[in-house]
C-alpha cells in the first residue's frame, strides 16, 4: 500500500515494487513531479507510452487533505509484458516447427514400414521375366491384404500358365500328327509321277498335289516352330535362296491368275540370301504374295528381291489408314475384303518375324492397294 503523511508536501514519490510507482502531489506542485499532460488525465485508468515504454497510469483526483486538493497517480510498467508474449510467441514457434518435423519423421518411417511389403511385391514382380521359373508369391508374406493380393497373383498367373501350356502342346500335337498324312501323300505322289502312261494334264494336277503337300509340311514345320518358341537356324554356311521360293510360290498360283487379268512381275535387283530354314521363309513370303493376288482383281503383282530385303507391291483394293495397325491381329480382315479368309495369315508372318527379328511392314503404295516390306 501506499502511505500518505498528513503533510502532502513532503511525500513526493514512493515505489511499491521494480515496475510499480506511486506518486502524491498537489496541483501547485504538480509540474515538478510529473509531465505537464498527467495533470489532464481523468480519473481512472489510461495506457501511455514514454520513451519506448508502456505503462498503464492510475489516476484519482477527489482526496483532500486538510481542504487541499491531492492528486494520486500510480504508474505500472507494462514494457516487459510485449517482451514476455513475444519470448511466448516464439516458444511456442518452435515448439510447433519442432513437433511437425518429428510428425513428418513419423510419417515417413510408418509410410515405409507398411508400404514395405507392397514394395517387396512390386519388385518381385518387376523382375519376373519370360526365363523366370515362375514361384509362388504368399508365402513370402504374412496373412494380411498383401499377402492375399499375393495370393490372387499367384491363382491368376497358375491360370495363365495352364492355358499356354495347353496352346503350347495342342499346337505342337496338331503339327506332329499331321506329318504322318502328309507324308503318306506325298510318296504317293511320287509313285503316281513314276507311271510312264500319265498323261500331261493329269501331271499338271499332280504336280499341284505335290506343291500343296510341300506347302502345308513347311506350314506344319514353322507352326511347330512357333509353338516352341524356336528359332531354328541352318547350320555353318547354308542359305536359303528366297528368289528360288518365290518362284515357286508363283508357280503355284497359276491357275489362280489364269481365272482372272492379273500378272505377276519379279524383279531381282540383288541376289539375296537369308540364314533361316526354308520353310520359314516359304511361310512369310506364301502368305505376303498369297495376299497380293488374292486381293488383286485387275492389274499386276511386283515383287522385287533387294540386298536384304523384298517388296510385294499389288494394285488390289487396298485398306484405310486407320486399318493399317491391324492388319496383323489375328482374325482381322478389312473392311473392303470379300474373303472368306480366317484372318490368320499375317498374324503368323508377324510372330515368325519377331521369333527371327525380321521386320515386316505394310503401307498403302501409289496405286490403291498395299506395299509390303519384309527385311531380313
Amino acid at each position: 500500500m501506499l502511505r500518505v503523511s498528513s503533510n502532502p508536501n513532503v511525500i513526493r514519490e514512493e515505489p511499491i515494487s521494480t515496475n510499480v510507482v506511486g506518486i502524491i502531489t498537489t496541483p501547485d506542485n504538480f509540474h515538478l513531479d510529473l509531465p505537464l499532460h498527467y495533470s489532464e488525465l481523468s480519473e481512472g485508468t489510461h495506457i501511455l507510452t514514454e520513451d519506448s515504454k508502456k505503462f498503464i497510469v492510475a489516476v484519482n483526483k477527489s482526496h483532500k487533505i486538510e481542504e487541499q486538493p491531492v492528486w494520486g497517480y500510480i504508474k505500472y510498467d507494462i514494457s516487459h509484458m510485449g517482451q514476455n508474449n513475444q519470448s511466448l510467441l516464439i516458444a511456442f514457434g518452435a515448439m510447433f516447427l519442432v513437433f511437425l518435423l518429428l510428425a513428418y519423421l513419423l510419417a515417413i518411417y510408418v509410410s515405409k514400414k507398411a508400404l514395405k511389403p507392397l514394395s517387396k511385391l512390386a519388385s518381385m514382380l518387376e523382375h519376373l521375366t519370360a526365363d523366370t521359373h515362375l514361384e509362388p508369391l504368399a508365402p513370402h508374406f504374412h496373412e494380411d491384404e498383401v499377402g492375399k493380393i499375393a495370393t490372387a497373383l499367384d491363382a491368376y498367373a497358375q491360370k495363365l500358365t495352364d492355358y499356354v501350356i495347353r496352346d503350347k502342346e495342342f499346337n505342337a500335337d496338331v503339327s506332329h500328327e499331321l506329318r504322318t498324312p502328309l507324308t503318306v501323300i506325298r510318296s504317293t505322289v511320287e509313285l503316281i509321277k513314276s507311271n510312264p502312261n500319265i498323261t500331261p494334264k493329269e501331271l499338271d494336277r499332280i504336280n499341284r498335289i505335290e506343291r500343296a503337300t510341300k506347302q502345308s509340311s513347311e506350314l506344319t514345320e514353322t507352326l511347330l516352330l512357333l509353338a516352341r518358341e524356336e528359332r531354328k537356324e541352318h547350320k555353318g554356311h547354308e542359305r536359303t535362296q528366297p528368289g528360288l521360293i518365290i518362284r515357286n510360290i508363283v508357280a503355284g498360283f497359276e491357275p489362280t491368275l489364269k481365272l482372272k487379268p492379273v500378272k505377276t512381275k519379279i524383279t531381282e535387283n540383288e541376289w539375296l540370301q537369308v540364314k533361316a530354314p526354308e520353310s520359314v521363309v516359304s511361310v512369310v513370303l506364301s502368305n505376303l504374295i498369297g495376299n497380293a493376288i488374292k486381293y488383286t482383281t485387275e492389274g499386276t503383282v511386283h515383287i522385287i528381291l533387294n540386298k536384304d530385303h523384298i517388296i510385294v507391291e499389288d494394285e488390289g483394293v487396298g485398306v484405310t489408314e486407320s486399318e493399317l495397325p491391324k492388319l496383323f491381329d489375328r482374325h482381322y480382315r478389312a473392311g473392303k475384303s470379300n474373303s472368306k479368309g480366317s484372318g490368320l495369315g499375317l498374324a503368323i508372318v508377324k510372330r515368325l518375324c519377331d521369333l527371327y527379328n525380321w521386320k515386316i511392314e505394310i503401307k498403302r503404295n501409289k496405286t490403291t492397294g498395299l506395299s509390303a516390306k519384309l527385311t531380313f
